[in-house]
This record gives structure tokens, sequence and C-alpha cells, in this order.
């Protein structure tokens, strides 16, 4: 870990969790889920800092570090799931639930029965569920369990190759020919091969993010071949997601 890394992760942190926002920057949190995935802060110095911020008086500062926490479980994998798991820290999210602010305490609710539901299976991170039924014993209303957000273990964001030549047309990497992970598949490019941007909402990126010509066209081929609303699942209609058009940016 690099203390330039650790530095930017800290400085992603207090941006994407300030109570000057007036909605998400996922723009700052696909950051502070990069330093995590590449290694540039650990997944237990960078759960302590989320924690701290979840714990701040605020509660606009404690819904952003919500925020926060969801996208990382998303996305950072088995590293990340082990330190949420862990007993204290669901004690901590258990006292906030009875302690914060009822936006705050909603949220914690529906992670804590997402994060049981998909990690039902998996004996290490027992602490989950444990949780999740003692508040519910505790007589705490859960929301309705979206099962397509509980899916994410299946659908963890892939690890990041390396390489020095593009995946697609191979032209070597230099100075100026820099090199680009596509997010959906963590294969790595040149800026002519991964020039298009898309949502991905099976990983959690709710903003337009880099990806390879090949990927956008599995990511986008629904629209491309003029399937009907009617077609898609109800929870992505009635999501944000739903109201981003997926378009063809390129990258500067």
């Amino acid at each position: 870990m690099s203390s330039t890394g650790s530095s930017n992760f800290k400085s992603y942190l207090e941006k994407a969790t300030s109570q000057l926002l007036l909605e998400p920057d996922w723009n700052l949190v696909l950051k502070i889920v990069d330093c995590i995935r590449q290694g540039h802060v650990q997944p237990k110095a960078a759960l302590f800092s989320i924690k701290k911020k979840i714990g701040n008086e605020n509660p606009h500062v404690s819904m952003f570090a919500l925020q926060v926490l969801e996208a990382c479980v998303k996305n950072c994998g088995p590293p990340f799931h082990t330190e949420v798991a862990e007993k204290e820290f669901m004690e901590f999210l258990k006292k906030q639930a009875k302690s914060g602010a009822d936006p705050v305490k909603e949220k914690i609710l529906e992670l804590i029965q997402t994060w049981s539901h998909a990690f039902r299976n998996e004996p290490s991170y027992k602490a989950v569920e444990d949780t999740f039924h003692l508040l519910k014993m505790e007589g705490f209303k859960f929301p309705a369990l979206k099962e397509a957000d509980a899916m994410f273990d299946a659908e963890t964001a892939p690890s990041w190759k390396d390489g020095e030549t593009c995946t697609r047309c191979r032209v070597q990497f230099t100075v100026v020919q820099r090199k680009h992970h596509c997010r959906n598949c963590g294969e790595i490019f040149c800026g002519r091969c991964s020039a298009k941007r898309s949502i991905i909402p099976k990983l959690g990126y709710e903003s337009e993010v880099r990806v390879c010509d090949s990927c956008f066209d599995k990511i986008n081929k629904t629209g491309a071949s003029g399937k009907k609303d009617d077609d898609l699942p109800a929870e992505y209609l009635a999501s944000p997601l739903s109201k981003q058009a997926q378009v063809s940016k390129m990258v500067p």
C-alpha cells in the first residue's frame, strides 16, 4: 500500500461523504472502489475509515458513507466481505440502526438484509445472518428484499489483468500509448479499443464507466435488439439505472 494511494483514498472518501453534496458522486465512489481493488489501501483500513463516516453525527454524511460501503461490498470481493462480516462491525451497524436517524436506520436494515441473503451459504460470514435474525427478533421492520441486489456475490467485478499490449489490437503500451482496463471484463486495452462508456447494473456501477468495445456491445445488446421495457426485470425498471441512457461516449 503506497502512501500516495492511501492519501488519495482518504481524499476521495472525504469528498464522497461531504455534507455539502446533494446526491451521491458516483465518480468518486468508483475511485474509492478502485483504490481498494488495486491494493492502494487495504480492506481493513478502508472499512475503518468508512466506519468513522457512518458514525458521523450528521445523517447526510452517514448516508453517503453507507452508499460507499454498499458499492465496496458489491465490487471489492471476498477480502472486503471478510472485513464487513466481522462480528465487531456487525455490532457497530446494529448500534447505528438503533440510534441513527430514520433514513440511516432504513439503509442499514436494507444492507444487512441484502448481505444476509447474499452470504447465506457462506459459513465464514455467519455474523451477518446472525445480526439480521437478532434485529428481526427485536422487532425491526425490514424492507422487501430485492433479490437482484443480493446477487453481487456471483457478479463480483473481475480482477484486473496486466500486460504490455492491448488485448484486442495488440499495440504496445508506451508513455504516450496508455493502458486502460475494461470495468466489465477486467482485460487491458489501449484507448482506442476501450473508448466507450456504459453503466454496468450487475456490478453496481451506476455511472458510466470505461468498457471495451466487445463488452459495450454485450451490455447494450438489449437496446440494440429493440427489446421492450415490459421484458426487463421490474427491479431494474424501478431503479435510477433505468433512467440513465446507455449511450456511447468517447473518453478524452
